[in-house]
């Protein structure tokens, strides 16, 4: 391990020589962030792996070596943590003794990590120590980690290891900065989540270079503006045109974050574009045909019908200039009427009257950015945008690499007024040479009744499901008759504990069985790139459901219709987020991709409606917002009441933890309408931060 010192000269070597290779239209293009040198931070972030849930039994696999009581664990050792939810007393099963762990232990890392069968990864390892505490009724399973390391875990989820180097050393630094910023107002549990309600992270995945390399040559890099972190929102692609937090979010902060036009994302073939061509000699044929028919009957009268095109206009934006947030489409036409001939401009409304019904919808909160163009005769009518377009977008610092821009400058274009900093970020102190195993057993006390330990199982293998299409189902049995436990999705990962020539035992989110050996890949298998999951975030609108069916899976097709391709398999009881409810199909999203399921198989869950306000603040004065937002809690006390009424004198409801995350679905000028653990009451505004949405 290098002393710190050392570590902070050689990214200073890294950073200058960076600047000595400027491409050379650097002069003129995008501000550079400049560089300045700060101090010491902890370099250790608590991660809570929410992706588990409030599991009841754990496995892990050593990747390295680990203590616990004076025990060492060795390399390739199994074990069980166990939690008792209604004793709240946790167990750890090593080696065929099982050992009484009260409510809170932790294992220590001395090399290497820890592997998690119930993971979103289970092959990953996470390489840090890992804590296990006991709240309420709740596990809370926190990996202790160096920020660096953390990184390595999250560009392959957030940009990907294909992106260029200069694109992945700005997502680098704007991940950087959101977790340092996290750690300012951490609970007393962990600093942030692994889930996109924070950033994306399953321990460290082998491989993916390029993301190592650009966490590496950025490596204690944050952005600040003024004397606060910088609020470093990204986005998929931003459409064209940034956009603020208060359009965004109905919030204020942030104000460095404006609008402004992104030429960048606008010119990378790879962003998001849905589009819908007009004939303008003849209207009458393609998605618009009806459309513009229907309306002309409206505007102009029962029978009339459009016969050429003459101009396609967007205006009338959402929000205040230079937005292009437009919500109208002005058609100026010919059109003809018991036999007579005439010209006039009809109005559609862009989101209520033509988003849906052209197919032009990509996000659930209808925030595209619609353009039209005129080729020949033909109007090429856009819509653009994937994801909440605040920051920097993911699209737009893909192109900038791509156009030779260094990481600097696209901080510095998406980021306005921003100023690196170097921070020097203190390092896990590794021993000089790591402890070997004990040669005798430890004696451990072990609490009566004594408790028969299983067998201590080796290391699982990974496999990934390789079917032609569809899901694979695992079954309580080695045969194709035996019952349905639950069905596993295309390309997932899951442990072969038993491999057979024609049946393999297998666990799949914690639930084990048999699966059919010859659908199985013991290398990862080339794929289909997914959407990005951060586009479609459950908190970004929508109404949350359950998949409900008899048995086995819902499938989650590419078009509202049985015979549309199988995008995926959705487990019995997963979570999905209704964004269009049909009678028959619904719109949904599920784990980032967009399909439609059959809506009888799709039970909604319900939440506790807010109580009326006292009269110190009536409702009227409390703006709903377009949807729900998160926010975390930040108060200097350990926790915010969630009051009654919009008045310290209301009934208590209960305490939100400090650092915690509650939905917002209302706001005022002091207190907001707030949803946590589906109690719905008000908070202080003074006391939430909002969060990042990805």
């Amino acid at each position: 391990m290098y002393k710190r010192g050392m570590t902070l000269l050689i990214v200073i070597g890294m950073l200058i020589s960076n600047i000595a290779f400027f491409p050379a239209h650097a002069e003129t293009g995008p501000r550079s962030a400049p560089l300045n040198i700060g101090g010491s931070q902890s370099g250790i972030v608590r991660v809570r792996l929410s992706s588990l849930g409030n599991p009841s039994s754990l496995k892990l696999t050593v990747s390295g070596s680990y203590t616990v009581n004076g025990q060492t664990l060795s390399n390739g050792t199994t074990a069980a943590v166990s939690f008792n939810k209604s004793a709240g007393q946790l167990t750890l099963t090593v080696g065929g003794s099982v050992i009484s762990m009260g409510s809170s232990f932790r294992l220590t890392r001395q090399s290497g990590g820890l592997k998690i069968a119930q993971s979103r990864a289970p092959g990953n390892v996470y390489p840090g120590d890992m804590q296990f505490t006991v709240k309420g009724s709740t596990l809370y399973v926190v990996a202790n980690v160096f920020i660096e390391d953390y990184l390595y875990g999250v560009l392959p989820y957030e940009m990907g290891n294909s992106s260029g180097l200069e694109a992945l050393k700005a997502q680098a630094v704007a991940a950087r900065t959101y977790t340092l910023n996290a750690m300012k107002s951490a609970s007393s549990l962990y600093d942030l989540v692994d889930t996109t309600t924070d950033q994306v992270y399953n321990g460290t995945p082998s491989g993916n270079e390029n993301c190592r390399r650009a966490v590496d040559e950025t490596r204690g890099v944050a952005v600040k503006n003024g004397n606060e972190y910088t609020a470093t929102y990204y986005t998929a692609s931003n459409g064209g045109q940034t956009e603020t937090v208060k359009n965004a979010w109905n919030v204020s902060g942030a104000d460095y974050l404006v609008i402004q036009d992104d030429p960048y994302d606008l010119s990378n073939p790879e962003a998001v574009v849905k589009s819908v061509r007009v004939n303008a000699d003849n209207p009458q044929s393609g998605k618009m045909g009806s459309l513009l028919n229907k309306k002309a009957a409206e505007a102009f009268g029962s029978g009339a019908a459009v016969t050429a095109v003459y101009a396609v206009t967007p205006h009338t934006p959402r929000y205040v200039y230079p937005s292009r947030l437009y919500t109208k489409l002005d058609f100026e036409v010919a059109y003809t009427l018991n036999g007579q001939s005439a010209t006039g401009i009809m109005t559609f409304d862009i989101f209520s009257e033509l988003e849906s019904v052209l197919g032009m919808s990509i996000n659930t909160g209808k925030n595209e950015l619609w353009s039209v163009t005129q080729s020949g005769d033909t109007f090429v009518i856009a819509a653009r945008r994937y994801g909440h377009g605040v920051g920097m977008s993911q699209r737009g610092a893909m192109q900038m690499a791509n156009m030779g821009y260094t990481y600097d400058q696209i901080l510095g274009f998406y980021y306005p007024g921003c100023v690196r900093v170097l921070y020097t970020l203190d390092l896990p102190i590794e021993p000089a040479e790591a402890p070997q195993p004990t040669q005798a057993p430890v004696s451990i006390e072990t609490p009566a009744p004594v408790v028969a330990a299983p067998p201590v199982q080796m290391p699982a293998v990974i496999a990934w499901v390789c079917t032609e299409n569809g899901s694979l189902n695992l079954r309580t049995a080695p045969n194709g008759s035996a019952k349905v436990i639950r069905t596993i999705p295309r390309f997932a990962q899951l442990s072969v504990l038993e491999q057979g020539d024609s049946w393999s035992k297998a666990s799949f989110g914690g639930t084990e069985g048999y699966v059919m050996t010859k659908y199985l890949s013991f290398t990862e298998p080339a794929q289909p790139t997914p959407p990005p999951t951060t586009a479609f975030p459950a908190s970004e609108g929508g109404v949350s459901a359950r998949v409900t069916t008899e048995k086995g899976s819902l499938n989650l097709r590419q078009a509202p219709k049985s015979s549309a391709k199988v995008l995926c398999a959705i487990p019995q009881n997963d979570q999905v987020v209704i964004i269009e409810p049909g009678e028959t199909w619904s719109k949904i999203v599920y784990e980032g991709i967009q399909g439609y399921a059959m809506t009888k198989f799709l039970t909604a869950e319900t939440r506790t409606a807010p109580p009326s306000p006292s009269s110190s603040l009536p409702m009227e004065q409390m703006q709903a917002l377009a949807m729900p937002v998160l926010a975390r809690v930040n108060t200097p006390l350990s926790t915010l009441n969630l009051r009654e009424g919009c008045s310290t004198d209301t009934r208590i409801l209960l305490e939100i933890p400090r650092n915690e995350y509650a939905t917002i679905t209302a706001i005022g000028d002091t207190w907001c309408a707030v949803t946590y653990q589906e109690v719905s009451g008000y908070c202080m505004m003074q006391y939430l931060e909002f969060a990042l949405y990805e």
